[in-house]
């Protein structure tokens, strides 16, 4: 039961990834009114901001391929060089450019200071978390590491929850759209952190093989 359980969490993680990336890059046309865009015409002609955004969405698309990779060893063995230089992609993406991206973009989020703070506790988290993730691989803790890069890489997925639960919010509880701008910067990196608890529970033979597999291949 755990194994479908394994197949079916990581069929539902992978979808969330293609989806997200998909998303991020349809923006890569630099359409000034492409989709969310229409809402921030005011700041669309501010170098700071436009710089932010595209970065923030380039380096998510970064964040979301490499992180999905380092998960199986079949991909990218896991003690090879390229793991570790994806991984070194992963964190530096996230610590150095798309976190503090987000954590700049927080401070424009539609439905005001509520949906601000939302956005800035979700950037903050997603760099501890894969900071963490990062510490725990210097201090030779392959398990942890791998742990933490579960929880690290469900909140990089956020953006896609968050995509999934605006239409949920306004089209099915028929909330106003001010609500829902408050919601979505809380509940989809809330939802995730417990998807990525959920993934850990039912990975425990893969993340207690992980050593192993590091050892038969060196």
């Amino acid at each position: 039961m755990k194994k479908v359980g394994f197949y079916l969490l990581w069929a539902i993680v992978a979808v969330l990834a293609i989806n997200l990336v998909l998303i991020a890059a349809s923006y890569m046309t630099f359409d000034p009114n492409h989709k969310f865009l229409n809402l921030k015409q005011h700041l669309i002609g501010n170098p700071i901001y436009k710089g932010n955004f595209y970065m923030h969405l380039a380096f998510g698309i970064v964040a979301v391929i490499t992180g999905f990779v380092l998960f199986f060893d079949k991909l990218i063995r896991f003690s090879s060089k390229r793991h570790k230089q994806f991984g070194k992609l992963y964190i530096v993406s996230i610590l150095l450019l798309t976190g503090p991206t987000g954590l700049y973009l927080s401070f424009f989020a539609e439905g005001g200071a509520a949906a601000s703070v939302g956005f800035l506790l979700m950037s903050s988290i997603w760099m501890l978390l894969t900071y963490i993730a990062f510490s725990k691989i210097l201090k030779g803790d392959i398990q942890g590491h791998y742990k933490w890069m579960i929880r690290s890489y469900c909140f990089t997925l956020s953006g896609i929850t968050l995509r999934i639960m605006t239409p949920l919010c306004v089209y099915w509880f028929g909330i106003d759209t001010e609500t829902t701008f408050v919601l979505t910067a809380y509940l989809p990196w809330i939802f995730n952190l417990l998807l990525g608890e959920v993934i850990i529970y039912f990975n425990q033979n893969q993340i207690k093989n992980v050593n192993q597999l590091l050892k038969r291949a060196r």
